[in-house]
C-alpha cells in the first residue's frame, strides 16, 4: 500500500488509517509507544523515554524487552504501508515517509492563521483557523495512557487548539459574525470557566448582538467563579470591557481590527518623553479599548528610585551582545543620576533557585528597581515574583507584559521594540533586489528561519511580508521553526532545504541559531537578512558581509537612558507595553549592507521616511 494513503491520527482517539481501513494497533501499552514516536515523529525516542511513558515510575525489570515485541509487532503491522520504525543508537524514531499525521498538518495551519492574523487578513485568519479545528475528534490521544512528559506534549496540542478557537472568534467579530459566535462560547466556556479571553468574546459578541445585561451577567458569573474557586478576581482587562458595556462605549461597536495590530503605548517623539500616549492593554480582542482604568498613572516615583539591580540572562558573548550594551549604558545613568547598580545573572536552563537569591536580596537590600533583559525562561521566573513585591518596579527589556503575564501590574512595565517595523523595510528592500546570481532574475522566494510560533515571531513575519508584497508581490515566504536560539547546525540545516527549493533571500531570526542561516546563504551565494545584536554586524568595523540586503540594530544606549529617566522621575508609563521603534532611532533605520544597489537603499530610506512620518502624526 502506498504511504500516500496513510494517516495517522492523534487529535482525538489514536488511529491509524490505510486507505479504505482502520489498522489494529493491538493492546493499550504497545499503543502507548506508538503515540511516543508518533509525537516526535522523525526524532529519536531514548529507550528510557518510552520505558518512562508505557510504564511511569515502576517499571518491570522486562519492560525493556518487552519494549521490543511492541516495537517488533508495530514494525510488522506498517510494513510495507511507507512509514518506517526503526532502532537509533539508544532509541527508535517513527519516519513517515509521506504518511500523514494530523498534528503536523494542524499545527501548519495554525501557524498560517497566526500569520494571517497579524496581516489583519480576517477572512483568511476565519478558513484556516476552521480548517485546523475541523481536524479534531476529542481530546489529543483520549484513548491513551501516557506519563508526564508525553502528557503535556498532549496538552501542548490542547492549547493550540484553545488558541485557535480565539483566532477564529476574534475574526468572527472582526467580520461581524457576532451572533453565530454566541453558542459555541457558550459551550467552550463551560469547559473553560478560567479562560478570560473566551469570557470577553463571548461578552462582545452578546453586547454587539444587543443583550447588554446578559453580557454584564457573564462578567458577574465569572467574576464569582474566580473568587469562589481561586480567590481571584477578574483581569484589568476584563473589568475594563465591563465598564465599557456599562457605559455602552461606542468603541465597542466598531469593526475590529486584528489581535496583532492593536496598539500598545508606541513613543511619538524621543523629544516628548512626558507626552507618551498611553493605550489600555486589550485582552487580545478584536476591539479598542478607552485608556481609563488599567494602566497606572505615571509620576509615582518608586520607594529606593536609585537604588537598580539589572538581570541578566546568562549567554555566551557576541559582537552584539545586548546584554553587555545594557550593562555599559547603564553606567552613565549611575553617574547623571547618582544610581546604585548590582548585576544579577540568571542560568536559563535552570532559573529558580538564582531567581530565588535574587528575590531575597531585593528584599534585604530594599531594591527599588529591578531591569531584566530578555524573554526566555529568566524574565518568566522573574514574573513571577513581581505581585509579592510591590515597592519594587520591574522593567522587562526586549519583552512584553502579555507573555509574562503582567497587563495591568501597577509595578511592572516592558519596554519592547517595533521591529515589525525594521522587518518591513528590510522586505521592502528584498522585493526590489536581483538575485544574487548576477541573473536579471526577480526574486521569487523567501526563507525565513524562526526560533517558535509565537505572537512576536508572526508580527515579525507580517511586518517583513508587508513590505515585500509592497514592492514583489508574487514572491513567496515560506516560514520554518528551530525552536532553538543557541544551535547554529539547526538553521543551516533548515536553511539548506530552503534554498535547495530555490529561495533567493533567507531571514534569519533564531538569535544565534540563525547566524548559521546567514552563513549558509553566504556559501550557496543568496541574500540574507539578520539582525546585529545576534552578530550579523554590517557597520563600519564589523565582519565584511556582501551578501547581507539588511541587519537593524537596537540602540541599547538610547534606550536605557530613557528607561532610567522614566523611572526616576516618574514618566514612565506602569502596567503595559511601551514599544520603542524607527522613528526614534532606537531601532536604526533600514540597516542596509554595503550591497545593496544605491537605487534600492534610495527607494528603501525614502519608505523609510514615509514610515517615520506616520509614527510622529498625532492621533
Amino acid at each position: 500500500m502506498a504511504s500516500d494513503g496513510v494517516e495517522f491520527r492523534v487529535l482525538g482517539p489514536l488511529e491509524v488509517a490505510g486507505g479504505a481501513e482502520r489498522l489494529v494497533l493491538g493492546g493499550a501499552k504497545q499503543r502507548a509507544v506508538l503515540a511516543v514516536l508518533l509525537l516526535r515523529a522523525g526524532e529519536v525516542v531514548p529507550l528510557e523515554r518510552l520505558i518512562d511513558e508505557v510504564w511511569g515510575t515502576d517499571p518491570p525489570p522486562s519492560a525493556a524487552h518487552t519494549l521490543e515485541s511492541y516495537v517488533s509487532r508495530l514494525r510488522q503491522l506498517l510494513n510495507g504501508l511507507g512509514p518506517i520504525l526503526s532502532r537509533r543508537g539508544a532509541g527508535y524514531a517513527i519516519d513517515l515517509h509521506g504518511a500523514q499525521l494530523d498534528a503536523l498538518a494542524f499545527v501548519e495551519l495554525q501557524e498560517s492563521a497566526a500569520l494571517a492574523s497579524a496581516l489583519d487578513e480576517h477572512a483568511n485568519v476565519l478558513a484556516l483557523a476552521s480548517a485546523a479545528l475541523a481536524m479534531w475528534r476529542g481530546p489529543a490521544l483520549a484513548d491513551v495512557a501516557l506519563a508526564s512528559a508525553g502528557r503535556a506534549e498532549a496538552e501542548r496540542f490542547e492549547e493550540l487548539r484553545l488558541r485557535t478557537y480565539e483566532m477564529r472568534f476574534d475574526a468572527e467579530l472582526a467580520l461581524g459574525h457576532h451572533e453565530r459566535t454566541i453558542g459555541e462560547l457558550q459551550a467552550l466556556i463551560a469547559q473553560n470557566p478560567y479562560r478570560e479571553r473566551f469570557v470577553a468574546q463571548f461578552m462582545l459578541a452578546l453586547y454587539r448582538s444587543g443583550r447588554h445585561a446578559e453580557a454584564l451577567d457573564a462578567y458577574e458569573r465569572t467574576r464569582r467563579r474566580l473568587d469562589d474557586d481561586l480567590g481571584l478576581q477578574p483581569s484589568a482587562e476584563l473589568q475594563q470591557l465591563s465598564g465599557q458595556i456599562v457605559r455602552q462605549d461606542s468603541l465597542l461597536k466598531r469593526v475590529a481590527q486584528s489581535p496583532a495590530a492593536e496598539p500598545s503605548t508606541s513613543l511619538r517623539g524621543k523629544r516628548r518623553p512626558a507626552a507618551v500616549l498611553v493605550a489600555a492593554a486589550s485582552v487580545g480582542l478584536a476591539l479598542v479599548l478607552s485608556a481609563s482604568g488599567g494602566a497606572v498613572t505615571p509620576g509615582q516615583v518608586a520607594p529606593n528610585a536609585k537604588r537598580f539591580t539589572l538581570v541578566l540572562p546568562e549567554t555566551r558573548a557576541n559582537p552584539g551582545d545586548a546584554a553587555g550594551l545594557v550593562k555599559y549604558a547603564l553606567r552613565s545613568g549611575e553617574i547623571r543620576y547618582d544610581l546604585e547598580t548590582e548585576t544579577e545573572v540568571v542560568d536559563p536552563r535552570n532559573p529558580r533557585d538564582d531567581v530565588g537569591r535574587i528575590v531575597g536580596r531585593i528584599r534585604t537590600d530594599g531594591v527599588g528597581v529591578v531591569l531584566a533583559l530578555g524573554r526566555g525562561p529568566s524574565a518568566q521566573a522573574l514574573a513571577s515574583a513581581v505581585r509579592g513585591l510591590p515597592q519594587t518596579r520591574f522593567v522587562f527589556l526586549d519583552a512584553s507584559l502579555s507573555e509574562l503575564s503582567l497587563v495591568g501590574v501597577p509595578n511592572a512595565a516592558a519596554i519592547g521594540f517595533a521591529e515589525d517595523d525594521a522587518l518591513l523595510l528590510g522586505g521592502y528592500a528584498s522585493g526590489l533586489m536581483p538575485t544574487m546570481d548576477g541573473s536579471a532574475r526577480r526574486i521569487d522566494r523567501v526563507s525565513i528561519v524562526a526560533a517558535a510560533a509565537d505572537e512576536r515571531t508572526a508580527k515579525l513575519v507580517a511586518g517583513f511580508t508587508r513590505g515585500l508584497r509592497e514592492t514583489n508581490a508574487a514572491a513567496t515566504v515560506s516560514v520554518d521553526y528551530s525552536h532553538d536560539l543557541d544551535d547554529p547546525t539547526v538553521c543551516e540545516q533548515l536553511a539548506n532545504t530552503r534554498i535547495d527549493e530555490g529561495a533567493d533571500v533567507v531571514v534569519a531570526l533564531s538569535g544565534r541559531c540563525g547566524l548559521g542561516a546567514v552563513e549558509v546563504a553566504r556559501y550557496r551565494r543568496v541574500w540574507a537578512i539578520g539582525a546585529e545584536e545576534d552578530g550579523v554586524q554590517i557597520v563600519e568595523g564589523g565582519p565584511v558581509l556582501p551578501h547581507v540586503i539588511s541587519a537593524p540594530n537596537k540602540d541599547w544606549s538610547t534606550t536605557v537612558g530613557f528607561v532610567v529617566r522614566g523611572l526616576v522621575e516618574g514618566s514612565l508609563p506602569m502596567g503595559q507595553d511601551t514599544v520603542l521603534g524607527i522613528e526614534d532611532d532606537y531601532i536604526t533605520g533600514p540597516g542596509l549592507g554595503g550591497a545593496v544597489p544605491e537605487a534600492i537603499g534610495s527607494a528603501t530610506v525614502r519608505r523609510c521616511s514615509e514610515l517615520r512620518g506616520t509614527r510622529h502624526r498625532d492621533i
